[in-house]
């Protein structure tokens, strides 16, 4: 008959954490998305192109106080 054996870690213990490689970090850093204000975009596009628009809408957006 053959005996087979298993070796098993002490239960007690706690299981190790990898740590993230230099690369990982990086790339996380890079793909992650950073926070974005739609508000704010929206009113420097308008500022911008605020004379592109007709005159009623610009206007119209001054009034609401999203004009310069």
């Amino acid at each position: 008959m053959t005996m087979v054996t298993a070796r098993v870690g002490s239960l007690d213990a706690e299981p190790r954490a990898r740590t993230p490689s230099v690369w990982r970090k990086f790339l996380d850093a890079v793909v992650e998305p950073q926070p974005r204000n739609v508000e704010h975009e929206i009113i420097e596009y308008l500022q911008r192109h605020r004379y592109d628009l007709p005159p009623e809408v610009w206007i119209e957006l001054e009034r609401r106080h999203l004009g310069p």
